[in-house]
C-alpha cells in the first residue's frame, strides 16, 4: 500500500513538473533571481546632461543581468530592457525596469537593465535632440553586440533577443529596429568616426564606436511602451519589418505622442520656456501599430484610454498605477509568449479596439463589425445589470468556442478579465468595485464588442 501511495505521488508530481515546464516563459516558474550588477559593455563620449557643450568625458557604460536561480536551460531568449527619463536622467535601476527584469527572469528569461549616455548639446532643438537619441541608439546596439558576446557565459539564445523600454527606452528598442539603415540617418547627423577628445562632434555610424565587438545588433522582438519612431517607413525594409511588435500607450499622453504630433521642448523640462519650442515630429504606438497592420506586419497594441504619459510608473505606491501595471504584464507576457515564442495561446489581456482615425480628432474605440455585435449580443446573456456583488456572464456559440470577457472602469483600466467557454456561466466579483458606470468588453481574435455595466451600492 506504502509502494502504490509512493508511486502514485511520484506520478502526480511528474505531471505537474512536466504542466509546469509547458508554461515555461508564461507562468512564474523560479522564486528567486540572481542579479549581476555592473557589468561593463562599453564606453563612449557624453553630454554631462545640460552642462557640457562638445562632449569632452568619457563615459563607462554598464549593464546588469537577471538570471533564474536553480535553471538547467542552457539555450534562454534574453530580453533587454531601457529605462525612461526624456533622455535626461533615469538609471537602469528605476524601479519599473528592475520590476520588468525580476519577472521575466522569474519565467524562465535571462534579462538585462541598460545604461546608455543622456544629455542634450546645446541649445535643445530637433539637431541635438535627434543627435541625443542617436547616441543612445549606438549604446542600444553596442549592449546588444555585448550580450551576445557572452551568450555562452550567461546561457543566452543569440536567436531569441528581444528589446524593451519605457518611454525614452521605448525610442531605443523600436529604433534599434527600424533606424538601421544609413539612408535613414538624417543628413544633418555628422557619421564620421570620433576617436580622440577634441571638439569635432562626428558620432560615427548606426552601430557606433561604443564597443568594437563583432556580433550581430539585430532583435527578434521589441517591448514598446510609450515609446515613438520619427516616421513609420522605417519599418518598411526587409529587417524591420519582420521584427514583431507589443505596444501599449495612453491616449492622453502628453509627453510621447500617442499617434502623431510635434514634441516640444515643453515637454521634456521641468520648467517649460514659453512660448512652446518646438523640437522633433515623431510618430507613436498608434500609428506604428495602425502602419503595421495595413502592411501585414507583426504587431499587437493595447490602448489605454484617458491615461496620461507612462500610466503604471507609480505602481509600488499607487493602486491606480499598480491596476495599470496587472494590465501591462497580462498583455505583455501574454504576447511575448505567442507572437516573440511562439508557443501557442495562453491567458491573458489581449488587443482593444484603438480609435479610427487618433490623429483626426477621433478618440472612441472603433467600431466593430455589426454581424459580430449583433452575433455576441444575442448569444450572450449578462446578469444581474445593474450589479452589486456578483456578475454573471454566459456565452453559448457552436462556431466559437470562447470569447475573453474584460472588465474596465471608466479611465479604460482593467477591472477583470477571464476566458469564456462556450455553453458555461462565469462569475465576476464586484462587490469591492465603487458603484458608477463599467464596461464589458467580449473579444474574439481581433473583434470585440462592449456593453455597460452598472455597479450599485
Amino acid at each position: 500500500m506504502k509502494l502504490k501511495f509512493t508511486l502514485t505521488l511520484f506520478l502526480l508530481l511528474t505531471i505537474h513538473a512536466a504542466n509546469a515546464q509547458d508554461k515555461r516563459y508564461f507562468d512564474r516558474i523560479f522564486t528567486e533571481v540572481k542579479k549581476t550588477a555592473d557589468i561593463q559593455y562599453g564606453s563612449n563620449f557624453t553630454y554631462d546632461a545640460l552642462q557640457t557643450q562638445f562632449g569632452l568625458t568619457q563615459q563607462n557604460l554598464f549593464l546588469d543581468i537577471y538570471e533564474p536561480v536553480g535553471d538547467t536551460v542552457t539555450n534562454r531568449p534574453l530580453i533587454i530592457w531601457a529605462h525612461g527619463g526624456s533622455f535626461l536622467n533615469g538609471t537602469k535601476n528605476d524601479a519599473d525596469i528592475v520590476f520588468f527584469c525580476n519577472e521575466f527572469a522569474k519565467r524562465g528569461f535571462v534579462t538585462a537593465s541598460i545604461q546608455y549616455r543622456l544629455g542634450y548639446e546645446q541649445p535643445i532643438d530637433s539637431v541635438n535632440a535627434t543627435r541625443t537619441v542617436y547616441r543612445a541608439l549606438q549604446d542600444g546596439r553596442a549592449a546588444i553586440r555585448f550580450l551576445r558576446s557572452v551568450a555562452n557565459q550567461y546561457k543566452i539564445d543569440k536567436n531569441r533577443v528581444y528589446f524593451g523600454g519605457t518611454s525614452a527606452g521605448a525610442f531605443i528598442a523600436l529604433n534599434v529596429a527600424y533606424l538601421n539603415l544609413p539612408s535613414e540617418v538624417p543628413s544633418f547627423i555628422d557619421t564620421t568616426q570620433r576617436s580622440v577628445v577634441n571638439l569635432f562632434k562626428g558620432l560615427g555610424g548606426i552601430e557606433g564606436t561604443t564597443n568594437t565587438i563583432k556580433e550581430s545588433s539585430e532583435i527578434q522582438g521589441i517591448i514598446n511602451f510609450c515609446g515613438a519612431t520619427r516616421v513609420v517607413s522605417w519599418m518598411d525594409d526587409d529587417y524591420s519589418s519582420n521584427v514583431p511588435v507589443i505596444s501599449m500607450h495612453g491616449t492622453n499622453d502628453a509627453t510621447v505622442p500617442y499617434a502623431t504630433r510635434v514634441i516640444n521642448l515643453n515637454d521634456l523640462t521641468p520648467l517649460p520656456p514659453e512660448p512652446a519650442v518646438p523640437i522633433i515630429e515623431v510618430q507613436g504606438s498608434y500609428d506604428i501599430d495602425k502602419h503595421a497592420k495595413k502592411k501585414g506586419y507583426s504587431s499587437v497594441f493595447y490602448t489605454w484610454y484617458g491615461a496620461p504619459h507612462v500610466p503604471y510608473i507609480q505602481f509600488n505606491s499607487s493602486p491606480t498605477a499598480a491596476l495599470y501595471m496587472d494590465s501591462l504584464m497580462s498583455f505583455t507576457v501574454k504576447h511575448v509568449y505567442e507572437n516573440f515564442l511562439g508557443l501557442g495561446e495562453v491567458e491573458g489581456l489581449t488587443e482593444n479596439a484603438p480609435p479610427c482615425d487618433f490623429n483626426n480628432g477621433d478618440i472612441a474605440p472603433c467600431e466593430t463589425t455589426s454581424v459580430f455585435n449583433q452575433l455576441v449580443l444575442k448569444q450572450t446573456k449578462v446578469y444581474p445589470n445593474p450589479v452589486h456583488d456578483v456578475l454573471n456572464v454566459f456565452f453559448e456559440d457552436t462556431k466559437t468556442t470562447t470569447l475573453s470577457a474584460t472588465i474596465f472602469d471608466l479611465s479604460g483600466r482593467i477591472v477583470n478579465t477571464k476566458k469564456l467557454n462556450s455553453g458555461t456561466t462565469e462569475t465576476f466579483n464586484v462587490a469591492d468595485l465603487a458603484p458608477g458606470y463599467y464596461t464589458l468588453q467580449l473579444q474574439s481574435g481581433a473583434k470585440s464588442t462592449r456593453q455597460k455595466i452598472i455597479v450599485t451600492n
